[in-house]
């Protein structure tokens, strides 16, 4: 195991890691009659900034930062070993 690989492991453990918490975090979605009713419309209007929202987009970003350091170590060692 080279340093490279030590590198990448440790940040796809603090990846993984920030992942797992940000899922953790966001609210399970709500049914119920406020689904029927259309919800409150203030909140509808402000979804972008709820903490739920925040929390989805960096999930989205972590996944995708994920995703982009198993494909770059992968080919890191398929072409450098």
């Amino acid at each position: 195991m080279g340093a490279l690989d030590i590198i990448a492991g440790i940040i796809l453990i603090i990846v993984c890691a920030g992942i797992a918490v940000m899922i953790l975090m966001q609210e399970s979605p709500k049914g119920g009659i406020g689904a029927l009713t259309g919800g409150d419309s203030y909140y509808n209007k402000n979804q972008g900034r709820t903490l739920d929202a925040v929390l989805g987009r960096w999930t989205k970003y972590f996944g995708i930062a994920f995703f982009v350091i198993v494909l770059a170590v992968s080919v890191v060692n398929i072409y450098f070993k």
